[in-house]
């Protein structure tokens, strides 16, 4: 549970997904009982070890960062990507109209 839930986002992230309930409080107040109960356990064995690996290595390659930058930078409203659209219809336009006239002559 640690390694999922270290901040109060995590908890809200969880609860809007129906992962847990939180009967606490506020997501604050259930982030720090779970990151105190933790810090006094010592795991035997962690059984998800070799899928926490493999989703490590992927997030930490390199384009899912770029893609994420991305994401985050240039597409982080709906407007953004609906322009992008456009942008390219109406350059496949131009260029349809640039060849076609072209032809013509």
């Amino acid at each position: 549970m640690d390694m999922l839930i270290d901040t109060h986002e995590d908890i809200a992230k969880l609860v809007t997904s129906k992962v847990i309930v939180n009967h606490i409080g506020s997501n604050e107040e259930a982030a720090n009982m779970i990151n105190k109960i933790c810090k006094e356990l010592a795991p035997e064995h962690f059984y998800y070890t070799e899928q926490w690996e493999q989703l490590d290595s992927h997030f930490k390659g390199y384009w899912p960062r770029k893609i994420v930058k991305l994401k985050r930078t240039h597409f982080n409203s709906p407007w953004s990507i609906i322009a992008l659209f456009a942008g390219i219809v109406l350059f496949v336009l131009a260029m349809l109209q640039t060849i076609f006239t072209i032809m013509s002559s």
